[in-house]
């Protein structure tokens, strides 16, 4: 198995689908700002103050929530491939690493 293809985190799907991008940590509502089109944004916890940055996603990742979370609710209509519970989120993940998330079977890989 490819380094890049190592399984570095798991998580609970709320919204299916695979996508491959940078990671951008968003810690507050400034972090929002950073967020592009293609990224995969990562968060700890739920905020409205976030939903602009899953606008502009291709994934989302959250350390704590559920399916009932803002945050992954938002995702989830707008079809965005979404984790929760992913375990240690915000230390095991930093600013443009490339990272895929497999939504449908719960694993990040990276």
């Amino acid at each position: 198995m490819k380094e890049e293809n190592r399984i570095v985190a798991r998580g609970i799907s709320v919204s299916g689908g695979t996508v491959s991008g940078r990671v951008k940590v968003v810690k507050n509502s400034m972090d929002v700002n950073k967020v592009e089109e293609g990224d995969i944004m990562v968060v700890s916890q739920s905020s409205p103050a976030f939903a602009i940055g899953v606008m502009n996603s291709a994934g989302l990742i959250c350390q704590g929530g559920g399916v009932l979370t803002h945050i992954c609710i938002v995702a989830k209509e707008m079809g965005i491939p979404c984790m929760a519970r992913v375990e240690k989120a915000i230390e095991l993940f930093q600013d443009n690493m490339n990272i895929t998330l497999d939504a449908d079977q719960g694993v990040i890989y990276g």
